[in-house]
């Protein structure tokens, strides 16, 4: 009696094999250093700019290396051009919040005592002996205290300037690199890849490459527009080091709603130190509901698009499931990641609807 051969659906394979990918990519992402990451962010360039290189190099009768060289030196001198016009700027708010976070800690613990005793005095029967506010100050005193001495440290230190000059050299010329000899890379790769699979594999990673690229590009416009309407709109109610909050509030939704919930926090407790109306807190909490919601039913949906094609609740979960297993990288990664993961899942499930096994009666 022959023994029934037991075929691994290619569905399954796919499946499995992509979140083989996706562990390795968190491990080594795990051990990214500060002389690895320039590699990383080379990477990140080049394959950010790839289409647009591709683009010039059939519309232009310049070689792809001298477009790659001229890409380069132009990013160079945007990025220096911005450091020099806006970087003074940046530091001195920086250094004044370093120094003023300290005086507006203060400032909150004595609104924060006079407002525990009120409640307190006035609610006892609901919050009985828990000093409410004291565990709310005792937790926004050590964000503030870290912080504090991260952004003295960060604009302080020597090694962190050379550290940016430094990647100012490196990231340019290894993106160079990278962008010149993508192609090389991309068929070096795919030559890795057994005949027999290629054409269904190739079909894939470009499906995964539009996903990724919609996102990566989409997602980067997006917190550059939500830096600077958190900016311009904690600017406009007088809020203290509003350039700072609103950049953090930004540029830290790269984790989706990360960057918002601190930058709210931050603007709650620095509001309630220094505005002395209910009316000014109040427009707090009018700026960020008004960004996020634009972001949400109209940036988000127009720049990104559908190609990820997550749902609100798919996303919560990915993020909550992402941060718990893998902390900081897999909150960085657990969008494009799900994105992926439903993309093979939906594979599997139409070869399931489609296999003799289903439709047998």
């Amino acid at each position: 009696m022959k023994k029934r051969k037991i075929s691994i659906p290619s569905p399954l394979l796919a499946l499995i094999f992509y979140t083989t990918a996706i562990l390795f990519l968190i491990l080594s992402l795990k051990y990214v250093t500060v002389l690895s990451a320039p590699i990383l962010i080379s990477f990140v360039v080049a394959y950010l700019f790839n289409p647009f290189v591709n683009f010039l190099e059939k519309k232009t009768r310049f070689s792809r290396g001298a477009i790659a060289a001229i890409l380069m030196v132009t990013l160079v001198f945007v990025v220096v051009l911005l450091l020099t016009n806006l970087f003074p700027y940046v530091f001195d708010q920086v250094k004044t919040a370093a120094v003023k976070f300290p005086e507006l800690l203060n400032t909150f613990s004595e609104k924060a005592r006079i407002l525990n005793t009120y409640i307190t005095d006035h609610f006892s029967d609901y919050v009985g002996d828990i000093n409410i506010m004291g565990k709310i100050e005792e937790m926004i005193g050590d964000l503030f205290t870290n912080l504090s001495q991260v952004l003295g440290a960060a604009f302080t230190s020597i090694y962190s300037i050379m550290l940016v000059l430094l990647y100012l050299v490196f990231i340019p010329l290894f993106s160079y690199y990278f962008v010149k000899d993508y192609k090389k890379i991309q068929k070096f790769i795919f030559g890795l890849i057994p005949v027999r699979f290629k054409s269904r594999v190739i079909k894939r990673v470009e499906k995964m490459d539009e996903l990724l690229s919609s996102f990566i590009r989409g997602q980067a416009i997006v917190v550059l527009i939500l830096a600077a309407l958190y900016s311009a709109g904690l600017s406009l109610i007088g809020l203290p080091f509003s350039i700072i909050i609103g950049v953090v509030a930004g540029i830290g939704d790269i984790i989706p709603y990360f960057g918002t919930i601190i930058g709210f926090i931050i603007s709650l407790v620095i509001g309630f130190a220094h505005f002395q109306s209910i009316e000014k807190m109040l427009l707090i909490f009018l700026v960020f509901a008004i960004v996020k919601g634009s972001e949400n039913w109209f940036f988000y949906p127009k720049i990104v698009g559908k190609e990820v094609g997550l749902h609100f609740v798919w996303v919560l979960l990915s993020i909550i499931i992402f941060g718990n297993l893998f902390g900081f990288w897999g909150l960085l990664i657990a969008i494009p990641a799900s994105a992926g993961f439903k993309m093979f899942f939906n594979d599997l499930v139409v070869y399931y609807k489609t296999s003799e096994f289903f439709n047998k009666e």
